[in-house]
């Protein structure tokens, strides 16, 4: 749907901090999308797509304001791009709750189907702890869903006092395809402007690298423009990369619960080494095969070792949360 950022399946993260511009970006690529119009550097898609845009807490002047805005860059409001508010109803469930999903089902029927669902934010949409897993646990069998119905999707959430990862647990991330952060930087000349960072891209590949390189991106009197190419991507580390990867072997479905061991706690999603090298190698960017499996082993001694982030036995690891 843009570029090979967005299609149909596709599940996205997209984190900042308060008051970067999260709201802004959300919605020029929601109406990029339902008018089939290209955004920045990724291309447009194959035709206009139906798009449900979700905002959970802004107020309702603001929300029109914002629209406004987005309209007036664009050209026009498409046909085919839908706004829910909350401020309209307030009295929409969790979406963290079988009312609440139901009430967003209803809605995808009414307006006779979604390609495309942007959730602003998670933490206005969701009710609970979010430093917790179970908010997103009980999202998550929906969210699966949404995919097997062929419904993209675009959560955005808060960083917290960190403003390199996302509030609250990481495991939201697991089985997610796609996580952008957008980073603060200081440029008085312009109306919006941050670093776009892609902490995780499942869909990259050699031939679409293009769509998933760090940007700088501005809004500058009433256009918006992206630079690429002299952004530093900040690689993470082996050990970071090879903890990500494990995790999402397992959250894809790829871990098993090995034979009944006393070193090995009951019931755990564990993943062979050999599986896990693999995984690791498909994802290194590290510039030789053998470099990569000696960064792996690396990473895996301090994890299992210094870090304890991961417990292993036998041909077995799995993650320690």
């Amino acid at each position: 749907m843009l570029g090979q950022l967005l299609s149909t399946t596709s599940r996205m993260l997209l984190v900042g901090p308060t008051g970067l511009g999260k709201t802004n970006i959300a919605l020029a690529i929601a109406y990029a999308v339902a008018d089939g119009e290209p955004f920045l550097h990724w291309r447009a898609g194959e035709r206009p797509r139906r798009v449900l845009y979700i905002d959970g807490e802004m107020p309702e002047r603001l929300m029109h304001s914002r629209l406004e805005d987005a309209t007036r860059r664009l050209g026009a409001k498409p046909d085919s791009l839908f706004i829910l508010s909350r401020e309209d109803f307030p009295d929409m469930p969790p979406l963290n709750t079988e009312p609440g999903q139901k009430f967003i089902d209803r809605v995808i029927n009414i307006i006779e189907g979604a390609d495309l669902v942007i959730f602003d934010n998670i933490q206005a949409l969701l009710t609970g702890n979010m430093t917790e897993e179970e908010p997103w646990q009980q999202t998550l069998p929906w969210v699966r869903d949404l995919t097997r119905r062929k419904i993209g999707q675009i959560w955005v959430h808060h960083t917290g006092h960190d403003e390199t990862r996302s509030y609250g647990t990481k495991t939201r991330e697991w089985q997610l395809d796609t996580v952008i952060l957008l980073e603060q930087v200081d440029r008085p000349d312009t109306d919006i402007a941050f670093l776009i960072k892609f902490l995780k891209a499942r869909e990259r590949t050699p031939d679409n690298r293009s769509d998933f390189e760090p940007a700088s991106i501005t809004l500058v009197n009433d256009q918006w423009s992206s630079e690429r190419g002299n952004i530093r991507s900040g690689k993470p580390k082996p050990k970071d990369l090879a903890l990500e990867v494990l995790k999402d072997e397992i959250a894809r479905g790829h871990g098993a619960i090995p034979p009944a061991s006393s070193r090995i706690p009951p019931e755990t999603l564990c993943l062979t080494m050999g599986a896990w090298r693999k995984a690791y190698e498909a994802r290194s960017t590290e510039p030789s095969e053998i470099a990569a499996k000696q960064a792996f082993y690396r990473a895996a001694k301090d994890l299992n070792e210094k870090l304890q982030r991961i417990g292993k036995h036998d041909l077995w690891v799995w993650p320690i949360r």
